[in-house]
């Protein structure tokens, strides 16, 4: 095997040693604090000039930009030059460099590909109890931003106080986070309970009724199932009751697969329906798992709504494990020590991951008054992209390389 030394300061991303191992096809980097990474050869020929990465194409009349097959790219010599690493190819006689930097923070260990997929921090109603509530007047300041964020990818829930109550100030904060999305009910939905007398055309319909809603997450029904959320809340009722209820779906999830390990294995591998039909607007069905997890197993994502579920749609023989399932996970959704409950004051916010935390509300009298709170959705990864864009920019690269989950678009 051929081995490079190479002297530089930086542990983390200083190459102590390298080797090539051509019966594998393997260049092995050594790094001074111990580390080490097993390239590929072909992965770095594709490495190089992957234009979403900002690279340039490598010859002006390619048009497929995919490597060579695996067993042509050859690694003749590697070398440091400049605090780059220079990788001659045997097979076309080329000359590449790659950034010691990059390959680290892209190093394909098992070890190094979990660390960029930041596991969630599960929670309790007495967890979210503790949680810091941030100023409005602080969101001017990017590193108080970027918490935020932290906080949502981390815990998918935020808490922000003393938001102007104008109405439509939710866009503007909104877009710190992201473009907002808009759906068939508008970029901007009220969620508004009135008394009797002022009551419209769409009273006592979902969101806009006075009644308890258990903890649920939103549209279920769209194949791209809204991302986060922001409740911004103008009035609350003025008797006090219709209490916001939160509750961490991934924690309800992590205890069902502990408690009932079938019915953990059937929401997480069998694809029910969900639908809207509730007005001449609303044609909406599609099939998704009630927990999306990904290729590790780890839960990226709930899809958990008792008012969109319909009677299943499955072979017979998987009917009844279907609801025995259901009522095992509901079970756990709703214990009391999962939910978060508190009576909104006028000006706060939540920002909160509709694909994984489940919001809720207790019932209320409209004609107490007038409880008045505004939503809009930003998309997952317009979020994730603004998180790591505003990582980048305050350096904290150890935030800006990781890797953002598809939430209940995970694969199994």
């Amino acid at each position: 095997m051929a081995q490079t030394h190479v002297e530089t300061s930086d542990a983390r991303y200083s190459p102590k040693l390298i080797t090539l191992d051509q019966d594998r096809r393997i260049l092995e980097v050594v790094w001074a604090d111990g580390h080490v990474s097993r390239f590929s050869f072909i992965w770095l020929r594709h490495g190089l000039f992957f234009p979403s990465l900002g690279r340039p194409e490598q010859a002006s009349n390619a048009w497929c930009l995919l490597p060579e097959l695996p067993d042509v790219a050859i690694i003749g010599s590697v070398q440091s030059e400049n605090g780059l690493i220079e990788i001659r190819w045997s097979h076309d006689n080329s000359v590449t460099q790659h950034d010691p930097v990059w390959l680290r923070d892209n190093c394909t260990s098992i070890e190094a590909r979990r660390a960029r997929q930041p596991r969630p921090q599960l929670w309790t109603g007495a967890d979210a109890a503790r949680f810091d509530w941030f100023e409005a007047v602080e969101l001017e300041d990017p590193v108080t931003r970027l918490e935020i964020l932290r906080h949502v990818r981390d815990r998918g829930l935020a808490f922000v106080r003393n938001v102007s109550v104008e109405p439509g100030t939710v866009m503007d904060i909104a877009g710190y986070f992201g473009p907002v999305r808009r759906t068939h009910h508008g970029s901007l939905f009220n969620i508004r309970s009135l008394p009797e007398d002022r009551q419209g055309p769409r009273v006592n319909i979902g969101a806009t009724a006075a009644n308890a809603q258990a903890p649920h997450t939103d549209e279920g029904f769209r194949h791209a199932t809204l991302g986060i959320m922001l409740f911004h809340c103008l009035k609350p009722d003025p008797s006090g009751a219709g209490a916001s209820i939160f509750a961490d779906g991934i924690a309800a999830a992590e205890a069902l697969r502990q408690s009932d390990p079938e019915a953990f294995d059937f929401l997480t591998t069998t694809s029910l329906v969900q639908a809207a039909e509730r007005n001449p607007e609303e044609r909406f069905r599609t099939r998704g798992r009630i927990i999306a997890t990904d290729c590790q197993g780890v839960v990226r994502g709930i899809k958990a709504a008792d008012r969109t579920l319909p009677p299943v749609d499955l072979p017979e023989d998987k009917i009844e494990p279907a609801y025995q399932a259901l009522r095992a996970f509901l079970a756990h959704l709703y214990a009391p020590e999962r939910i978060f409950e508190k009576c909104l004051e006028p000006g706060d916010l939540v920002i909160f991951d509709n694909q994984r935390v489940l919001h809720g509300r207790r019932a209320f009298d409209p004609d107490a008054g007038e409880r008045h709170i505004q939503q809009v959705s930003i998309d997952r990864e317009e979020f994730h992209n603004v998180f790591r864009q505003l990582a980048e920019q305050l350096g904290r690269f150890d935030l800006a390389n990781w890797e953002p989950d598809a939430g209940v678009l995970s694969h199994a």
